[in-house]
């Protein structure tokens, strides 16, 4: 870059930047106010490290991955001095003005810089196919915009962005729960979250409205490094074919949620990380000052923005060097360039680590820390369960260990293609091996899960592909070219589906669209204007989990207790928490237990949501409509303890009264869903010992029904003893037996009914799955004394063939990933298979040629 295009660019940056601080941009709509104060915060000063000559090779294109990375890192940097030198760090959206025009001071003095010897560009078609896979990202992201309801993340984040505009603070620990002291310290919340919360008080939007476009303006940085390691691995064509690899893979395709929650810092974090990857292996092949440099840039950007990417560095780094070890039998040139780069790099992100260690790491939420996502061997014998392969990569993952010996093989002499290689092996031998499962899932707990995002699948494709092509096409023995011809003919089977379902996104995305807006918490903005307008600041909200966790995100108000698994790993109190606002808000539990609730955590306001209707159930207690009327009713039966304050549209606000709340002394009223136990419900012998509730009584209305229909089912439990808290669920199966002649070997049970149903176009089995009396009476509470009756509704799904069914009903204590086992993937008496109670018979759906044909014969 010339001094002259240095200057401009740098002028129109500080002018952008004073204009934003000066109001002057008040006019123009948020997602552009987001954008250029992205740009000026961010990747316009990285670009300046950019023209000081950290530069990756493939050319400027691919530079502008490298440059939203150092401005990362330099807003991160400043971030932290700000954090140890004042109370606040809000005031850095006007310091950062003068430490921008300093860092382009230093560019225009600098003059241009040559592009390094070794770092060819990418020939213009590269460059087009490139931009055209970062363009698709960049628009499927910013057209469906990301998951924002209570089932996923974004409460969490923007809850904690809107603390921080609030109060300064750049790790606070009182996001969500006034009391949470050094409990709400959060280890998944870095230095990313600071520069969001700076980039949303330069646009002067809401936090949500900044979280929702700033991963479209991110991905297509990703789909641009990514493209660099494949360019690394295999040149242009390369770059091109990881690029679109990508879409089609990362977390399951465009279709998944993934690629459209880039802002959240786990996803960024492991972006940034690559980035530094690739640094790394760009600085194995040019030996350069610049590209050592960008390493330890880009890995101190990756670590402030997520620790988890110290793990990253640490699996893949190390790996990295035994496979060269390996490779030249010798400590080779590469290995000894390897070595110091590394460490350079961990200097850089070692301060920020031992201080995050120091403020946040002390894993105590049960709800974190118990064994989950695992898979049961034989015995004691654990790995992490194989669904996290088809959750991140879909059916794709198969064509890594496909593509192991031809990276070997073919790629080991290329130091990126070997960390292609190393990187994948080095996680699936983490992830797979039991003793090593065994000592890091105390430690790491369900983040084991999450080392499947260190494979590089879109780099391995980049590589593979055009690999395999070039085998068949090459002159050599006919059994390795027909090798390569298998392998490349089952890779593009596994991609068709995920690019017609790319496809599909691409030009009718309006499914997606919808399932956003379904939950979107602006759906409740009456609600949360009127709370912003007539509540004060520190009030704490009692109300339903889903509500709850919408509260702070939309109003910055407290709350007693968050959705599931959301709350920090260092909440020792997090399962409590659930526990007691399900306990306050039973309509049967007596006036007592509110009150201890209330007392203990401060509440001065309930809200009750009667919006949420009979929404999709959550994990340890849910609201439901019958919840719902029962627990208004209840209160405001009391207006002395409970003054309504407001009814919009069915969410209900009270102001809670201490002193009518102590004077109210009143019987619960009988649950009506239990009664005291018979002769008839005498437990079974196997049953006294259990650790599960026993079923007692099953009826099933109607017992005849056809496809589309919907079942009334009532199960009675009986618990042979007191419960323990957790996560309980009622698996209802309906099972029919296979036609005349076909009976697989009990071990291939499930595959081959699979493989039937696919023939068949229909199913032979369907399962509901609900919480214990819709969760309004937690298992936990059940007395042996009683008898719970739990009632619910099946609808039958349209694509069930007719038939007998066995219906089996199992009672399950689950985590919030589940464990399973081995055998539940081959055998048909899996993991949900429960105990038989009853049967249903399946018609034919009505206007069938079998319906017409039954018909016939009754005639």
């Amino acid at each position: 870059m010339t001094r002259a295009r240095a200057l401009a660019l740098g002028l129109a940056s500080l002018a952008f930047h004073a204009a934003l601080l000066a109001g002057a941009g008040a006019a123009l709509p948020g997602p552009v106010r987001v954008a250029l104060a992205f740009g000026v915060l961010v990747l316009v000063p990285g670009w300046a490290f950019v023209a000081l000559g950290a530069r990756p090779p493939g050319g400027s294109w691919l530079a502008a991955g490298w440059a939203l990375g150092f401005g990362v890192a330099w807003a991160s940097a400043l971030a932290l001095l700000a954090h140890t030198l004042v109370p606040s760090f809000l005031p850095l959206t006007l310091w950062m003005l003068p430490a921008n025009a300093a860092l382009w001071g230093v560019v225009v003095w600098r003059g241009r810089v040559p592009w390094p010897d070794g770092a060819p560009t990418l020939p213009r078609w590269a460059v087009l196919a490139v931009l055209l896979a970062a363009g698709v990202a960049a628009w499927t992201a910013g057209s469906i915009g990301p998951p924002t309801g209570y089932g996923t993340d974004t409460p969490d984040h923007v809850g904690t962005l809107r603390r921080m505009l609030l109060t300064g603070q750049a790790f606070p620990t009182d996001a969500f729960f006034r009391d949470a002291g050094r409990m709400g310290a959060d280890p998944r919340k870095g230095v990313w979250h600071v520069v969001i919360a700076l980039i949303t008080r330069l646009a002067a939007v809401d936090p949500l409205e900044s979280w929702r476009w700033l991963g479209s303006f991110i991905v297509p940085f990703f789909v641009l490094t990514v493209a660099g390691l494949g360019y690394l691995c295999r040149g242009p064509i390369g770059a091109g074919l990881a690029a679109w690899a990508l879409l089609l893979t990362f977390g399951g395709g465009l279709w998944s949620e993934e690629l459209r929650q880039m802002a959240f810092a786990s996803h960024f974090g492991d972006q940034l990380a690559l980035a530094a990857v690739v640094a790394v292996l760009a600085d194995l092949r040019m030996r350069a000052r610049g590209t050592r440099v960008s390493a330890a840039i880009l890995g101190f950007a990756a670590v402030a923005t997520h620790v988890f990417a110290a793990v990253h560095f640490a699996v893949v780094f190390s790996a990295l060097a035994l496979g060269l070890l390996l490779r030249d039998r010798r400590v080779g040139p590469d290995l000894r360039r390897l070595v110091p780069t590394v460490l350079l790099m961990a200097a850089a992100c070692l301060p920020y680590v031992v201080m995050r260690a120091g403020q946040a790491y002390a894993p105590t939420n049960i709800i974190h820390t118990e064994p989950q996502g695992l898979l049961t061997l034989v015995g004691t014998l654990r790995v992490v369960t194989i669904g996290a392969l088809w959750t991140h990569m879909g059916e794709a993952w198969v064509l890594v260990p496909l593509a192991w010996p031809w990276l070997w093989a073919r790629g080991r002499h290329n130091p990126a293609v070997l960390y292609l290689l190393t990187s994948s092996l080095a996680v699936g031998l983490i992830m797979y091996d039991p003793p090593v499962v065994a000592l890091l899932q105390p430690r790491l707990g369900y983040l084991l899960m999450r080392l499947i995002w260190l494979v590089p699948l879109a780099g391995i494709l980049g590589w593979l592909l055009p690999e395999l092509a070039a085998r068949v096409a090459a002159t050599g023995p006919w059994a390795r070219r027909a090798a390569a011809g298998v392998v490349l003919a089952l890779a593009v089977v596994l991609l068709a589906a995920p690019a017609r379902d790319a496809a599909t996104v691409l030009l009718a995305p309006e499914p997606l669209q919808q399932a956003r807006r379904e939950y979107d918490p602006r759906r409740w903005g009456d609600v949360f204007a009127w709370m912003n307008a007539h509540l004060p600041p520190d009030d704490v909200v009692l109300s339903d989990l889903a509500t709850s966790y919408m509260v702070p995100m939309m109003t910055g108000r407290y709350v007693v207790a968050i959705v599931d698994q959301h709350s920090s790993p260092n909440d020792s109190l997090a399962l409590r928490r659930i526990l007691d606002t399900r306990d306050a808000l039973d309509p049967y539990e007596p006036w007592a237990r509110m009150r201890d609730v209330i007392g203990r955590y401060g509440v001065s306001v309930i809200v009750l949501d009667g919006r949420l209707g009979d929404a999709a159930p959550l994990l340890y207690w849910t609201p439901t409509r019958s919840w719902y009327a029962a627990e208004r009713a209840r209160l405001d039966s009391a207006p002395g303890a409970f003054e309504r304050l407001a009814d919009l549209r069915g969410v209900v606000v009270y102001r809670v009264r201490p002193r009518g709340l102590d004077r109210l002394a009143s019987p619960p009223a009988p649950r009506p869903f239990v009664r005291p136990v018979t002769a008839g419900d005498a437990l079974a012998p196997e049953s006294r010992s259990a650790a599960l509730p026993a079923i007692v009584g099953f009826a099933l209305r109607p017992e005849r029904a056809r496809p589309g229909d919907t079942l009334r089912c009532a199960v009675d439990w009986r618990a042979p003893g007191p419960m323990p808290p957790g996560s309980y669920t009622v698996a209802v199966r309906f099972d029919r037996p296979l036609p005349a002649g076909w009976s697989p070997p009990a071990f291939l049970g499930k595959p081959w009914r699979k493989l039937l149903e696919r023939r068949l176009h229909e199913r032979l089995r369907f399962r509901d799955d609900h919480l214990p009396v819709g969760g309004i009476y937690g298992v936990d509470l059940w007395r042996p004394d009683q008898v719970v009756r739990d009632e619910f509704s099946v609808a039958v799904p349209r694509d069930v063939a007719p038939g007998e069914y066995v219906v089996r009903v199992r009672m399950i204590r689950s985590p919030v990933f589940a464990n399973f086992r081995l055998s539940d993937y081959f055998f048909d008496q899996d993991y949900f298979a429960g105990r038989a109670v009853g049967s249903l018979r399946l018609l034919a759906p009505r206007g069938s040629v079998a319906a017409a044909e039954a018909a016939r014969v009754r005639d």
